[in-house]
């Protein structure tokens, strides 16, 4: 499996227009199409998104107690299909997901040190 890029990155947050305000005033970085209809910007070749987790979701669940920060990492691949088999010989368990218009491969946190990862192929639209 070979990774390109980093897509994009989630930051979970409560207020996730205010959020994207304070990124893009602070560091001056231009606003990008949303992410699966979450306000978006741009940073160099990859996006960062900010969401607030649906309440009942593993994201929810996994940040817990209304904390924000950090909550995934997508990065894009040449080949979903490879990734998935690499991940199926090395025994890494995933799930298949909907990331947008597209498939994606979400990592098992527990096989990636904590980080939610997930695979894509090809770059996630709105």
């Amino acid at each position: 499996m070979q990774a390109k890029k980093i897509d994009h990155v989630v930051v979970a947050t409560p207020d996730p227009t205010g959020a994207a305000a304070t990124f893009r005033g602070h560091f001056e970085l231009p606003p990008s199409a949303p992410i699966t209809g979450s306000p978006a910007l741009t940073i160099g070749q990859a996006r960062i998104a900010f969401i607030t987790p649906q309440g009942g979701s593993a994201l929810a669940a996994a940040l817990g107690g209304g904390r924000e920060g950090l909550a995934e990492v997508c990065m894009e691949v040449t080949s979903l299909a490879d990734a998935e088999a690499a991940l199926r010989q090395a025994g890494i368990p995933f799930t298949v997901e909907a990331k947008g218009a597209s498939r994606a491969l979400a990592v098992d946190p527990s096989a990636a040190h904590g980080v939610r990862l997930t695979l894509v192929e090809g770059s996630v639209g709105a």
